[in-house]
């Protein structure tokens, strides 16, 4: 049997030396640079790496010797003639040594990855497992051809078996301290570059509150010149008649809205007139009762208000030969007769109405234009810019000091990782 050797990954010694080096180096800057320590513990990841491949090497040039063996134990297997007393045993026990030639030689053949990265090394010692696997299933599959038949080769190969089993071992236990070795120099690593992350994120901020601070800025000095504008504007006298045709628009307007009141009142009373005549008519004249009903002020928009005046006409001839039965039919015909006669009237008004209404918007437009509302909506547009450009700084301002927060934790948690793994304590500079 193959005595298993031992490999270790770091001693005492290489221990100090290292630690020593990278001390050194600590020392000669009273601060750090973050891209300082990220190469510091680079160079010292490449060393631990070599160390790693150096002690890896060994243990694979033991394997491939112990693959080497089995491989040769294989060849001499399938060159013996293995004797079976019982002559009905002989094709399973060459059944069996067939498959377990052809089991050996295809393990013992396995390329096996050389460990010159942490990557590859890991790929060797899963090759390493399969390997070993494999050959346990092989020795428990054909556990009673190994023991009664041949057991010549059962010795060897139980030692070549165990020599590699023990390698295996040892190839986990190397890469287990590697990897608890490593574990410091990972979460530093990962630190220090969420912490560059998150200074080129503060900087990125910084620039961005300082353009926001000039926005602001800007657009108070266009509110300003805007404002400075309106008032010139508002104490014009031009501004003022524009004013006084704004009141008087307004006071036309207010006109023609109890003109309509008016006219709904004067029409309410014959409403059930109007609901018992809609039986049996033309859809135009149903169309004509509805504006008379709802809206009659619209039919002062026509050219012609006839149409409507020989509707409320018919509605008066019903009424008095009774084809329109009410209650106070008399009343709703004199109402009806009433109306016929103020119409026009009613009509002359609205048109004068508007024909000045129309003067007032055009004279404001002619002279005065849209200048002072576009000022006005200018100030308004401006002001609701300048309050949302100060709602993205305060919360460019808190995004920042909650990132600041952060940069000092990971400084600190970093630090100490520089510390634990370099046996110094430094502070690390931007």
């Amino acid at each position: 049997m193959i005595t298993t050797p031992r490999f270790r990954l770091f001693n005492k010694t290489d221990d100090s030396s290292e630690l020593k080096i990278t001390s050194d180096q600590l020392q000669t800057s009273k601060n750090v640079l973050i891209s300082e320590a990220l190469s510091l513990i680079g160079t010292t990841e490449s060393r631990s790496v070599e160390a790693l491949r150096n002690d890896l090497s060994s243990v694979r040039e033991a394997v491939a010797k112990s693959l080497r063996t089995i491989e040769k134990i294989a060849n001499d297997l399938e060159r013996e003639k293995i004797k079976v007393e019982e002559a009905k045993f002989e094709s399973i026990v060459e059944i069996s040594k067939r498959t377990v030639v052809a089991s050996l030689r295809r393990e013992s053949s396995i390329e096996l990855p050389s460990p010159v990265s942490y990557g590859e090394a890991t790929r060797f010692k899963q090759r390493l497992e399969a390997i070993t696997n494999r050959f346990r299933e092989v020795s428990a599959s054909h556990n009673r051809v190994f023991n009664v038949f041949i057991k010549k080769y059962a010795g060897k190969l139980k030692g070549e078996f165990e020599t590699l089993s023990s390698l295996s071992k040892e190839v986990n236990s190397i890469l287990a301290e590697f990897d608890n070795k490593q574990r410091p120099f990972l979460y530093c690593t990962e630190r220090l570059n969420m912490l560059s992350d998150r200074i080129n994120s503060i900087d990125l901020d910084e620039k961005r509150i300082e353009h926001t601070r000039k926005e602001v800025i800007q657009l108070e000095k266009r509110l300003q010149e805007s404002s400075n504008r309106m008032l010139t504007v508002e104490n014009s006298a031009e501004f003022h008649e524009g004013a006084r045709i704004g009141r008087e628009i307004k006071q036309v307007e207010h006109e023609e809205v109890e003109a309509q009141k008016q006219l709904l009142d004067l029409f309410s009373p014959i409403s059930r007139a109007f609901t018992k005549y809609s039986y049996g008519i033309t859809k135009q004249t149903s169309e004509r009762l509805k504006v008379l009903e709802v809206e009659p002020w619209n039919i002062f928009s026509e050219t012609e208000i006839t149409p409507y005046l020989d509707i409320l006409t018919e509605i008066q001839k019903a009424l008095s030969n009774e084809k329109i039965r009410l209650k106070d039919a008399t009343k709703v015909e004199r109402h009806i007769d009433n109306l016929i006669k103020t119409l026009p009237d009613f009509k002359n008004k609205f048109e004068t109405r508007h024909h000045y209404l129309k003067t007032l918007y055009q004279t404001r437009e002619a002279k005065f234009g849209s200048s002072h509302l576009e000022l006005k909506e200018e100030i308004k547009n401006t002001t609701q810019d300048i309050g949302d450009q100060k709602i993205r700084l305060h919360q460019l301002e808190k995004q920042i000091e909650e990132k600041r927060l952060q940069h000092n934790r990971l400084r600190n948690e970093s630090e100490d990782y520089l510390s634990k793994i370099f046996g110094k304590k430094y502070e690390l500079a931007a």
